[in-house]
């Protein structure tokens, strides 16, 4: 998931002629840009969305990106902040108190968020480059591995499983995510080449199908996990459930199901070239 060249992570396909009102913006400066239009041209409109928590950052996105723009940041430095979000939130949370375990929860929703404003800016300013695709692909296998390591050590710190489980199912989960990671970066490769888009492929699948994907995706795209898990966290805490734990170990196996499938599905696409 490459953000600053994904189509179907946070932005989606930008016509021409939005192109050519970015560059009218640009012209009359920066004061002109607003929530509305960066709601409205930078961002996708597609309601079927696998990364489920797109609906939420993307309310908050905008807010970013208009000050990124005003203030001339690259996207690149956005990228950066994003990286830099994502590793104070793990650094908190793996903290054994509370208070600094929910300023953690605030700067890992602030990576995403940044995550989404980083691909707005770039098709704002229409900055893109290889080496913009490669520091955010960077950003995301430093952060991840982070988050899963504080998620980690906090469910051991419960003291209500087996260390020894936690650890078997994390490292099948941190395996799964690399696996699915690298096939959407192939993923993304093959589009490029062939031609094909993910959300013009989504928009002719049935209601059901798309409705599926984004059930599997709840569970599979991280995204969705990184976000959601420590919500789950807090209310083990304070119930003395086993939320958390179950929903790591659901992530696990439904990203490990898919990771296989996916990796199925590509090799047979290699081969048939």
């Amino acid at each position: 998931m490459v953000e600053h060249s994904f189509a179907g992570r946070c932005g989606g396909d930008v016509r021409f002629k939005r192109m050519t009102s970015a560059l009218s913006v640009c012209s009359r400066g920066p004061n002109m840009m607003s929530y509305r239009q960066i709601r409205r041209e930078y961002q996708s409109g597609d309601l079927v969305e696998p990364v489920l928590v797109d609906h939420y950052a993307k309310l908050i996105s905008p807010i970013f990106t208009n000050l990124f723009f005003e203030a001339g940041l690259a996207p690149n430095i956005v990228t950066v902040l994003m990286m830099c979000a994502g590793f104070v939130g793990a650094a908190l949370f793996a903290m054994p108190l509370l208070g600094l375990k929910a300023c953690g929860v605030f700067f890992i929703h602030t990576w995403y968020v940044l995550d989404c404003s980083d691909g707005e800016v770039a098709r704002i300013t229409k900055r893109f480059s290889k080496f913009g695709n490669e520091i955010d692909y960077t950003a995301h296998m430093v952060n991840h591995p982070l988050f899963n390591l504080a998620f980690v050590w906090s469910l051991i710190g419960l003291d209500r499983w087996n260390s020894r489980l936690i650890l078997l199912v994390a490292i099948f989960a941190i395996s799964a995510e690399l696996v699915l990671r690298n096939l959407c970066l192939f993923h993304y490769i093959y589009d490029s080449k062939v031609g094909t888009n993910a959300a013009t492929v989504r928009a002719h699948r049935s209601f059901l199908n798309n409705l599926a994907s984004c059930v599997v995706g709840f569970f599979s795209i991280y995204p969705n996990f990184v976000l959601v898990f420590p919500l789950t966290y807090f209310v083990d805490f304070f119930l003395g459930t086993s939320l958390s734990f179950y929903y790591l170990l659901i992530q696990t196996i439904v990203s490990s199901l898919s990771a296989v499938r996916t990796s199925y599905k590509w090799v047979s696409a290699i081969v048939s070239l």
